[in-house]
């Protein structure tokens, strides 16, 4: 595990990346004296869209097309 304080983090960011790369804890210590961890975790597969999951959820409403009254003075 390697702990760094904000500053220094800020300036070895790169460093920080290879270490949490490599499978290493990185704590980081804020100006706040709280300890953040910096750590390597894979992103969950996309599942597969499925068409369709929304429909009946979205309501348009009757008016959707009809002009804004903001703009009257625009349009005439």
């Amino acid at each position: 595990m390697k702990n760094y304080t904000m500053e220094s983090a800020i300036e070895n960011f790169e460093e920080l990346m290879e270490h949490a790369q490599q499978g290493l804890y990185v704590t980081i210590i804020g100006t706040d004296k709280r300890e953040y961890q910096l750590m390597l975790e894979p992103l969950p597969p996309n599942k597969p869209r499925k068409p369709g999951s929304l429909k009946g959820k979205i309501k348009i409403a009757d008016d959707f097309d009809e002009p804004l009254p903001e703009f009257k003075p625009y349009m005439e």
